[in-house]
């Protein structure tokens, strides 16, 4: 046992001398030091006997010293709190320097009785470590304070600084905040995307090639290319790159510094722009002094003048200028060196001593607003001014020439503007020549289509051969005037050229209206009437249609329990069904008047009472308005006169109607007066009436636009008051079948007075008329039991007119079946028996007409058909009667039309089925 301890203690004392750190024995009563180590003093530079018995706190270095820290840890290692404490201190050496050391401190206890028995130190020397960390710490510092600086430079570049990866696609790995101003993206977009995703994609082949050649050291340091801004827009830029490799050379990333040129390219642009226009001008351009040298002139200026530049340049300008311009020449100049710009014309002297015509502008430099020269532009207008000569002298042979031709003449302009017209021309348009000069061709002479329809504003032949520069051969077309009125012209166009370039064109012509040419053009109208009769029939018949299931619900609606504010609602619609039929029935009318198939009926005609009705009519609208309405009739027209009240009141409602439309306060007043003139024979007199007005009154050049069909004065009047444009112009042709004339007297804001006359027949007393039909009286059915005991087919393909018709019939006691097309007529009627076939004209499959010659076929008398009709004319009625219909109604139809029917034919039903 003790040989074992000795044994230990010999190992003990060999690395406590012999070991490398420092390691020494203090008392844990007093902290002074009791032995110490070989190591430990070489540490501190002091032999053992110098450090014995001084305390361990003296050896520390005074700033390291934690007097606190030192005695909690002492007094936790004493209490067995802690094992051992360690730290980092400076100590101080014999020579007064510093060496870092790690403490580590532990107190030794007693085997058995764990009583303290001293504290053990151990130091280690770790000076070079530290000093090695601080190093670190520095550079570390200085890295990020550079890394700092790098980030506010590139932060607050102007030019976009970027990293790119060294894969093919040069993707982004750093972009400065610069990107924002510069293409508009945030870097964050950019970083990840591919370093082409931005350049103009006709530029990218150039930027990889120029890429490819500068690591090859191949390439210039620096290129200009397009970039794309985030809005599309585009930016010129200019970049340098730095190519960033290993070892062993291989490309490891790319720094780019890009800068945004392109104000400097749009500059360089402008100078080129601008060196063109100077250098490859055909006109003389020269750049001046304030004092009139000429500091820079251009090829045109030399060839203008004959000199050379060097005997241009450093010289004034007077010794170009003919001298009796001289003075004018200055003026303009010294006007343009006060900032203002100048044109005129002067002489020139040609180095040859010949005068050249010029014109001549000046324009002042400006620098930092300030006059610092001029700019004179010279062209050479020598040819323009003979020709003008030229013309001139030959304008007063050629108005002699074009006055005594019986053709007539008109220049134009390419755009269609009258230039000149001769008196013939004139003349066949009914224009006085004055009023023709400058104004569009087509608002004095419309050319006309073949079919009798106008052609398009600025879409005629004549015109699109004058901004063509072709000529049209002789040919001929129809022209309308101003007045409405035609002729049909033989005509041919030619181009006026000057100089290889057409000016406009001159339009010759002659009125070759004949018994050819009249019938020629009646039987276009022929063909243009029958193809308008047959547009209207199917207008008429699709208009009617949907009108009639309207109508005629709300009749029916009508005949229900309604409360007030129901039935207001129905009245509405049939008052609006009502005010379409009107629409229709007026483009139905002005057809019929231009046809010429308008007959007046002769009747007799109360003018007072019929006025007074008309009077009455607008009484409320005018009431509404809070204008008044007077009537004054003439003593002297008597009680009962013979015409057609029917029209008479339509043009009366026409005009009073407009008056009270278009009149804002004020009055209204409508006259009525007889002419006894006996130019009208004794069986006639004159009526003429005027109806005045103090509304918004008629410019006067746009009167004569107030009797054409569809015309509308001013669209903003149109959308204010609306209207078809037909009231007046059927008025006019009204007027004019009853033998009188209509006319209107008007200022803007001073409102109108229309008048217009008609003849009339005197009524006599012995003229007997008798009407067409027979006023006998009848004893009728209950109307609810009217088609009682009747087989009722409907023969209708509108779903709302066929339900609409059966719900009629139905009231009426009638028992109906429904088709949808006139084929279904004829194989239902193969099967059963029908007494009244309500037959529509238009349907698919087989319409009516050709229906009803099937049935006649085999049932010549019954069932009675009636037909069911939107088309309203006339020879609608009779096409209908001739192929076997019995009846006609016309859409929209009221229960009053199928009254009518039931009770003209159900008794006749009844009677063949007796017999």
């Amino acid at each position: 046992m003790s040989n074992s301890i000795t044994q230990s203690r010999s190992l003990f004392e060999q690395l406590y001398t012999h070991a490398p750190i420092g390691i020494a024995v203090a008392s844990h009563v007093n902290g002074l030091w009791v032995q110490l180590n070989p190591a430990f003093c070489e540490m501190l530079g002091s032999t053992e006997e110098e450090l014995l018995h001084t305390s361990v706190v003296h050896m520390i270095y005074e700033e390291d010293l934690r007097y606190e820290e030192f005695r909690k840890n002492f007094w936790e290692m004493t209490n067995g709190e802690q094992p051992m404490y360690e730290t980092e201190v400076r100590l101080k050496r014999k020579d007064g320097t510093l060496l870092w050391a790690t403490i580590r401190a532990c107190i030794v206890r007693d085997e058995e009785t764990e009583e303290s028995l001293y504290l053990l130190v151990q130091a280690a020397d770790i000076t070079n470590q530290k000093e090695a960390e601080e190093r670190l710490l520095e550079q570390r510092k200085q890295l990020e304070e550079s890394s700092r600086i790098s980030r506010i430079l590139a932060e607050s570049s102007l030019d976009l600084i970027a990293i790119h990866e060294a894969d093919a696609e040069r993707t982004f790995k750093y972009v400065s905040d610069a990107s924002r101003s510069m293409l508009g993206y945030e870097p964050e977009e950019m970083i990840g995307r591919s370093g082409m995703f931005c350049i103009h994609p006709d530029d990218i082949p150039g930027v990889q090639a120029y890429i490819r050649g500068q690591m090859n050291g191949l390439a210039p340091e620096r290129i200009s290319y397009r970039l794309q801004h985030k809005d599309g827009s585009i930016i010129w830029a200019d970049t340098l790159t730095h190519y960033v490799c290993d070892e062993s050379g291989k490309l490891q990333e790319m720094v780019a510094v890009t800068r945004d040129i392109t104000e400097s390219k749009q500059q360089q642009l402008n100078l080129q722009e601008y060196t063109s226009l100077f250098d490859c001008n055909p006109l003389g351009v020269a750049s001046l002094d304030l004092d009139g040298n000429l500091l820079k002139a251009n090829a045109g200026q030399e060839q203008l003048t004959g000199h050379t530049r060097e005997e241009l340049l450093s010289r004034p300008f007077d010794h170009l200028i003919d001298p009796v311009d001289l003075d004018k020449t200055r003026y303009h100049f010294e006007e343009s060196v006060k900032g203002i710009a100048q044109s005129y014309e002067i002489g020139l002297i040609h180095k040859n001593g010949q005068r050249i015509e010029t014109s001549v502008i000046n324009v002042p430099i400006l620098l930092e607003d300030k006059v610092v020269g001029v700019y004179g532009i010279t062209s050479d207008v020598t040819s323009a001014k003979r020709y003008v000569e030229e013309i001139e002298n030959l304008s007063y042979e050629r108005a002699l020439i074009l006055n005594g031709m019986s053709e007539g003449v008109i220049g134009l302009d390419l755009d269609g503007n009258v230039n000149f017209a001769n008196p013939a021309a004139a003349e066949m348009m009914s224009i006085c020549p004055n009023e023709m000069n400058g104004k569009p061709l087509e608002k004095m002479m419309i050319q006309m289509q073949s079919e009798g329809i106008p052609y398009p504003a600025k879409g005629t032949p004549i015109l699109q051969a004058v901004r063509e520069g072709r000529a049209l051969p002789r040919t001929e077309s129809v022209f309308w005037r101003q007045d409405g009125s035609s002729f049909l012209a033989e005509f041919q166009l030619k181009p006026i050229m000057d100089q290889g370039k057409t000016r406009g064109a001159v339009l010759v012509f002659r009125d070759m209206t004949s018994v050819k040419e009249i019938i020629r053009a009646k039987e276009a109208a022929e063909h243009a009437d029958r193809a308008k009769s047959e547009f209207l029939a199917i207008m008429s018949h699709e208009l009617r249609t949907p009108l009639n299931g309207i109508m005629g619900m709300a009749h029916l609606l009508m005949e229900t329990e309604l409360d007030e504010e129901q039935r207001g609602f129905a009245e509405i619609m049939i008052d609006s069904g009502k005010s379409l039929l009107y629409i229709l029935n007026e483009i139905l009318d002005f057809s019929k008047i231009e046809a010429g198939k308008m007959d007046l009926e002769q009747g007799p005609v109360d003018i007072r009472d019929m006025l007074n009705s008309v009077m009455e009519l607008f009484s409320i609208k005018a009431a509404e308005k809070k204008i008044e309405l007077y009537s004054e009739i003439s003593s002297q027209i008597p009680e009962r006169v013979r015409g057609d009240e029917t029209r008479i009141r339509q043009i009366l409602i026409n005009l009073v109607g407009n008056a009270v439309k278009f009149t804002e306060k004020g009055s209204v007043t409508v006259i009525a007066e007889m002419d006894h003139s006996p130019e009208y024979g004794p069986h006639h007199l004159l009526l003429s009436f005027k109806i005045k007005d103090t509304g918004i009154g008629i410019a006067l050049d746009k009167q004569h636009q107030l009797f054409q069909s569809f015309s509308q004065l001013d669209p903003a009047i149109n959308r204010k008051f609306g209207g078809t444009g037909l009231g007046l112009a059927i008025s006019k042709k009204l007027v004019e079948l009853m033998g009188g004339a209509i006319g209107v007297q008007s200022e803007i804001g001073q409102g109108a007075e229309f008048q217009f006359t008609i003849v009339l027949e005197k009524w006599r007393e012995e003229i007997v008329y008798v009407e067409d039909h027979l006023a006998a009286r009848l004893e009728l059915p209950d109307r609810n039991s009217l088609a009682s005991g009747i087989r009722i087919l409907i023969a209708e393909d509108q779903a709302v007119n066929s339900h609409l018709l059966e719900e009629m019939l139905r009231k009426f006691g009638g028992v109906c079946d429904v088709v949808g097309n006139g084929a279904q007529a004829v194989d239902l009627l193969a099967k059963t028996q029908y007494d009244l076939i309500f037959m529509d004209i238009q349907m698919p499959v087989m319409d009516g007409i050709e229906a009803t010659c099937e049935i006649r076929k085999t049932h010549p008398g019954i069932p009675v058909i009636a037909a069911i009709t939107a088309f309203a004319g006339e020879r609608d009625r009779e096409a209908c009667l001739q192929c076997g219909m019995q009846d006609f109604i016309s859409k929209p139809f009221h229960s009053a039309e199928i009254i009518r029917v039931l009770n003209t034919w159900v008794p006749y039903i009844h009677s063949q089925k007796v017999n």
